[in-house]
């Protein structure tokens, strides 16, 4: 197998000689998301994957060797698996799961089975020996409902067109991004995800560290659900209906068209300016680590709406003009709970390590701590609610 994993170790990347622009640390994208919900891998701005547009030829397979939908090779040996993305870069994982690129850079082998999620929608997973002396046990690609297997090489192109996978079956798979050698593992924090790369090339400022993406087709699906949530004629809160149904009207142009970035050196809160004199807070509680979106508008100090994060669920609240001074409820009504279209943003829920992680770095970037409102445990709460009638 060419790239054997001495020669990997001594050999050094090209650097690219054009000044690159420090990636923005959070972004917000609309119109990216794919048939199934999930985000396309443009959407996190972080490269292509290493894929091509074009498919390649039928009939480039052999025993331990093919080519995904997207062009990528993809090779199985006793000392590996090696992987060629379309623009030329490579990837070499060894028999114990450890990915290793060309100018040294490479992981730690990996804790059981490792996953990677590919740019065009295939995965790859391994499966390694207890001894990393000994060939790999297992090489898989999953294409939709097809199964590959690439090693064993007795067991090779073994084709199963009714393989489904199970809901739970690797929900913590690697995302494959840049010219396929930026790798970040994802954590779902309701509608944001957060990249952490945990491989990518030496000095190489294109593929960032860290990246919080925001879905805005969330933001807008769930705007735009709120006028048939409030009542026609609350006693409460009279002003109800009119300002959900403006914020219904609003939701595509706030949160629609062009991506909206926070600067890398920006400092201060983390907000993002949206069109029309609105802002988008990004917010956590002191102690419960809970995670807000808050909607303002430019000349307001309480938001139209709040996104509230658990590590359960996420829920849309619409709030009071009062915000909830002087002890009275600061949501108005029971808030809507986007259930199965968040999950379809990533599989899984993040773990305690990844959650802790991104508050860490949300904190660094800005985010403003809020005093707790009623808390029950961790980055659980009951929000303050009225009945609006």
């Amino acid at each position: 197998m060419a790239f054997p994993l001495a020669i990997a170790l001594a050999l050094g990347a090209a650097q690219d000689p054009r000044p690159v622009t420090e990636p923005a640390p959070l972004i917000l994208v609309s119109g990216c998301r794919k048939l199934d919900g999930s985000l396309a891998p443009h959407a996190f701005e972080l490269g292509e994957g290493g894929i091509g547009k074009e498919p390649p030829p039928a009939g480039r397979r052999a025993a331990g060797e093919t080519f995904t939908v997207g062009g990528i090779r993809i090779r199985a040996q006793a000392e590996g698996v090696k992987l060629d993305f379309v623009g030329g870069a490579e990837l070499l994982i060894t028999p114990s799961a450890r990915l290793c690129l060309r100018d040294g850079e490479q992981t730690l082998p990996a804790l059981g089975r490792l996953a990677l999620a590919l740019a065009d929608g295939s995965r790859l997973e391994i499966e390694p020996e207890s001894d990393p002396r000994r060939p790999l046990r297992r090489a898989t690609l999953i294409e939709g409902m097809t199964r590959t297997v690439l090693w064993p090489v007795g067991q090779a192109m073994v084709w199963e067109a009714g393989h489904r996978r199970a809901p739970n079956e690797s929900p913590d798979a690697l995302l494959v991004l840049g010219d396929g050698r930026a790798i970040y593992r994802v954590a779902r924090l309701g509608p944001i995800l957060g990249l952490r790369a945990v491989l990518r090339p030496r000095g190489d400022a294109r593929f960032a560290a860290a990246r919080f993406v925001i879905a805005g087709d969330v933001l807008i699906s769930s705007l735009q659900r709120l006028p048939a949530h409030v009542p026609r004629n609350p006693v409460q809160f009279p002003q109800a209906p009119e300002a959900v149904a403006r914020l219904a009207e609003l939701a595509p142009q706030l949160f629609g068209g062009k991506t909206i970035e926070r600067a890398a050196r920006a400092r201060g809160p983390l907000v993002l300016a949206l069109a029309d004199g609105w802002r988008l807070h990004v917010e956590l509680g002191a102690a419960s680590g809970q995670l807000t979106l808050g909607l303002y508008r430019d000349d307001a100090v309480v938001p139209a709406v709040e996104w509230l994060v658990t590590k359960p669920r996420t829920v849309l609240q619409l709030v009071r003009p009062s915000g909830g001074e002087g002890g009275g409820p600061r949501y108005f009504l029971r808030g809507i709970d986007l259930g199965a279209e968040l999950d379809a943003l990533w599989p899984g829920t993040p773990g305690l390590q990844e959650m802790r992680w991104a508050h860490d770095e949300l904190l660094r970037l800005g985010a403003r701590a809020l005093r707790d409102r009623q808390l029950v445990g961790p980055y659980v709460t009951v929000p303050s609610v009225d009945t609006g009638r």
